[in-house]
């Protein structure tokens, strides 16, 4: 048992829990769920692929998963971070999408909520316990929110497969590609701004820090 616990620590602390359950299942379910919609007859092939196969297969079904965060994240369905305190405006939120998208870099809502991530690390210092802790509830709440949305739309799949009309079998999944395709952009310039609020808040933080020690 304590040989299990250690392993489930470790996945927690590479983040692999993270990349399995938060993004490669939700993104499983969308895709095998297409493919019972479009072409049934080869999700047997597919399963019995070589397991050199399954590398690639995993990346795809990481990139899904990761689309339907961004899908959530981008229509409001679900949050990650308490709305009430940490607020996007939708005007911001929709930017994004347009040539001034780095116009907001400097008040978007996140520069608070790495502030309070950073105090978080500061003050827990080496406590892995705290770490560990902290890493279970996010791999907790990208589950629910990505696995929520990613069956939701699983179950509008299967319940198309009952409709006699092929082009509508044809133009559901059309239809959730190509929002997923345009959540992906928009995730690839968000996580640019967060990358750029996130360093400029440690940047400073760091920069405090030093100054303080100094005096």
């Amino acid at each position: 048992m304590g040989e299990f616990g250690n392993a489930i620590k470790y996945l927690y602390s590479q983040f692999i829990l993270r990349d399995v359950l938060s993004f490669i299942t939700p993104g499983a379910i969308l895709v095998f769920s297409a493919l019972f919609l479009l072409c049934p007859e080869k999700i047997p092939h597919l399963i019995s692929i070589h397991w050199l196969l399954y590398i690639p297969l995993f990346g795809v079904l990481y990139l899904v998963g990761f689309a339907v965060q961004c899908l959530g994240e981008l229509f409001k369905i679900i949050s990650f971070s308490p709305p009430d305190k940490y607020r996007w405006s939708r005007e911001q939120r929709w930017n994004i999408f347009g040539t001034h998208w780095t116009r907001d870099k400097d008040t978007v809502w996140w520069n608070d909520y790495y502030k309070m991530i950073e105090e978080f690390w500061r003050l827990t210092g080496s406590d892995v316990e705290a770490h560990q802790r902290r890493e279970r509830l996010i791999v907790l709440k990208q589950v629910c929110g990505n696995g929520f949305l990613s069956i939701t739309i699983a179950g509008i799949f299967l319940g198309t497969s009952f409709c006699s009309l092929s082009w509508v079998k044809i133009l559901i999944p059309s239809l959730v590609a190509f929002l997923l395709l345009g959540s992906l952009f928009w995730g690839q310039r968000v996580h640019v701004l967060r990358q750029y609020s996130r360093e400029k808040i440690i940047i400073e933080s760091r920069t405090e820090n030093g100054k303080k020690r100094g005096v």
